[in-house]
């Protein structure tokens, strides 16, 4: 998150935990992201980012962290509405045709 002390709240809010899928079949997947911040420069290191913000704050996103995009970075969005591609193609200039769009169209928890 861009914003003041959010992305450290989430971060104290996960601690140490990982984040736990449980999948149909019964087969459990555990995760945890490599960083939560609000330092648009770590998108250097990233081979994806994930967008879980309000559609009309992704814009802003893009500006941020397109200097420090790698080729290939798959960037998703959810929720993505119709023209996010666009967006980030206008964000990115050039380099859009170097990462990866992808876009939910709503959010799986709403």
């Amino acid at each position: 998150s861009l914003y003041a002390d959010e992305a450290a709240k989430w971060k104290e809010a996960l601690g140490e935990d990982e984040y736990e899928l449980t999948l149909d079949t019964g087969k459990v997947l555990k995760s945890r992201p490599d960083d939560i911040t609000n330092d648009p420069s770590v998108a250097a290191k990233a081979d994806a980012i994930i967008l879980a913000v309000p559609s009309f704050a992704h814009g802003q996103y893009f500006e941020a962290f397109e200097p420090y995009v790698k080729k290939d970075t798959v960037v998703a969005c959810m929720p993505a509405r119709s023209g996010g591609d666009i967006l980030l193609a206008s964000k990115f200039k050039e380099k859009a045709d170097d990462v990866i769009f992808v876009g939910f169209e709503t959010l799986p928890w709403a």
